[in-house]
């Protein structure tokens, strides 16, 4: 006795349902980078305004593996003319004595991103769990 079945079908619905998935993270990866900007871009230091606007995010899709990343890519140079990247120094600084903007602080990146991140982590499940219905 044989037993055959076709299951073509069930791959083919199964890829889909992968494909939806990885386009759901995408966008729930997005709106993380997105919040997060925002929120580290709030307590960012406001002196010159050269570090905010340096602040950019890039999403991406590496074989299925969804990274988002935040960045700040302010650099100067010193006295002794050796650039030095600025907005890593800002940020690793301890408390500012007397800051330019209230609310400003260092860890503007990483403190929001301790803060919310069972936020994002829920606008990833929420977006998957819409995209599959």
């Amino acid at each position: 006795m044989t037993f055959s079945a076709d299951t073509s079908g069930l791959f083919q619905f199964l890829a889909a349902q992968e494909a939806r998935v990885l386009a759901a993270a995408l966008t729930g990866v997005h709106d993380a980078t997105d919040h997060l900007l925002a929120a580290s871009r709030n307590e960012a230091p406001l002196k010159t305004g050269t570090l905010r606007m340096t602040a950019g995010k890039k999403v991406t899709n590496e074989n299925g593996q969804i990274y988002g990343e935040v960045f700040y890519s302010a650099t100067e140079t010193s006295a002794s003319g050796v650039r030095f990247n600025y907005a890593l120094r800002v940020h690793e600084m301890g408390e500012y004595k007397n800051p330019t903007t209230p609310g400003t602080r260092p860890k503007f990146l990483s403190r929001p991103l301790r803060t919310n991140e069972r936020l994002y982590q829920r606008f990833i499940n929420d977006a998957i769990r819409r995209a599959l219905g």
